[in-house]
């Protein structure tokens, strides 16, 4: 559960309003909230502001900030290294992969992703401690 208790809060990081709606359509349940931003300074004052369970975060983005900064700056912050990061990239390189390790994702996936295996990455990664 979140850390209201009452709904699981997931940021989604993603410039392609597509791909957001399939995200939002697919991951909907009832003790769910979703918040979204559509580049990078948006995804970082968004997490600050709030404080989310578990941020998705596309690493392709507009604004002169991917997702490995925003991985890295959120990571270095007291008040969000705590969040647990998923990368998603239309990028399948080794490098890639590392990368996002580096910059503090707790784990990746690849574009096109397949919806059950995104579900069990972010249901691991909000399983109560």
């Amino acid at each position: 559960m979140g850390q209201t208790g009452c709904k699981e809060k997931i940021l989604i990081v993603e410039d392609h309003p597509e791909v957001r709606m399939l995200l939002l359509t697919a991951l909907r349940t009832e003790n769910r909230q979703f918040i979204v931003a559509e580049n990078g300074l948006e995804a970082i004052f968004k997490a600050r502001q709030e404080k989310p369970d578990l941020i998705l975060l596309d690493v392709m983005m507009p604004g002169g900030i991917d997702g490995f900064e925003v991985a890295r700056t959120l990571k270095q912050d007291p008040a969000t290294s705590s969040c647990p990061i998923i990368t998603m990239t239309a990028k399948i390189h080794d490098d890639d992969r590392r990368l996002a390790f580096e910059a503090g994702a707790d784990d990746y996936i690849s574009k096109p992703f397949d919806l059950a295996e995104l579900k069990s990455k972010i249901s691991r990664l909000l399983r109560p401690a």
